[in-house]
């Protein structure tokens, strides 16, 4: 199914895009400002080949992409998102019309298909203008946090016993993260295999033999700071330190290795979360993304 719009020379057509339409993709990507995602190729390749994402073309040219990539069911009852995990527009089109047109094939694609709806991290700026436009609602915001070192880190006791997490670990790492957040917050086992494998500090917390909690850290030296990608305790282990305890071991990492400071992200919404890290120190960076939902 095609979706067209039709405004003197804004005429394009949206469809489901596929492999054959990496060419126009890659050239889309190179010539305009107004995109967020992956620009690898094989990542793009994937949301190519997945039967839905979309893409816009005025004659042979793609002047819109929106590439989704589709969580597996989580929580009970089920939920099912779908992350716009690449978004472009042409610099020259209206944001909105074109998001409106990639939209309609993709929600063909999806529906019946019991999809909870669509998410993406938009910050203030061009996509989160288009998205609104789009029928899209923000529904939370995600906010940043650093620790520069230059404040005193509180103790924390040893809650529990801590060591390096490896692949292995992977299964009792998911099954902490899917009691550790709501279906929308959860990510997929891809996403977060691939935060384990790529995280330069990973650390588990155990206590009587069961993991507990486990926290992910990264450094790129082109970056000052390091960055706390994920950190969750099981719910039924908090208030006992683990959380305080993960974040100073990453802060120490973090220290040791000669960063800048230490940096994370939470939701606005989150206010325990917010009281941990402003109690060990962390201040708010100013930064933050808007949490935007197309309910199906």
């Amino acid at each position: 199914m095609s979706w067209w719009w039709n405004s003197h020379d804004e005429t394009f057509a949206a469809r489901l895009a596929g492999p054959a339409d990496r060419p126009a993709l890659s050239a889309l990507l190179a010539d305009t400002w107004r995109r967020q995602g992956p620009l690898a190729v094989e990542e793009q390749a994937t949301l190519l080949r997945n039967g839905l994402s979309t893409i816009a073309l005025a004659h042979k040219d793609a002047v819109g992409f929106l590439g989704l990539s589709a969580r597996m069911p989580a929580g009970s009852p089920a939920e099912t998102w779908v992350d716009l995990a690449l978004t472009a527009v042409a610099a020259d089109r209206p944001i909105g019309k074109v998001l409106q047109g990639l939209l309609d094939p993709a929600l063909s694609a999806l529906r019946g298909h019991g999809v909870t709806g669509l998410a993406c991290l938009a910050g203030e700026g061009w996509l989160r203008d288009g998205l609104m436009a789009a029928e899209f609602v923000q529904v939370d915001r995600v906010v940043g946090y650093a620790h520069n070192f230059g404040r005193t880190v509180p103790e924390a006791l040893p809650a529990a016993t801590l060591r390096t997490a490896h692949a292995a670990d992977f299964d009792a790492i998911q099954a902490v993260n899917a009691e550790a957040f709501d279906p929308f917050w959860r990510y997929g086992d891809a996403t977060i295999l691939s935060w384990l494998l790529t995280s330069d500090h990973a650390t588990l917390a155990e206590m009587d033999g069961q993991v507990t909690g486990f926290a992910l850290t990264s450094h790129n030296p082109e970056n000052e700071y390091a960055y706390l990608i994920r950190l969750a305790t099981l719910p039924s282990h908090r208030d006992r330190g683990i959380g305080r305890q993960l974040v100073a071991d990453a802060l120490d990492y973090a220290r040791v290795i000669g960063a800048g400071g230490l940096a994370l992200n939470t939701q606005a919404s989150n206010l325990v979360s917010r009281g941990l890290y402003e109690s060990l120190g962390f201040r708010p960076t100013g930064q933050a993304l808007s949490v935007m939902v197309y309910p199906m």
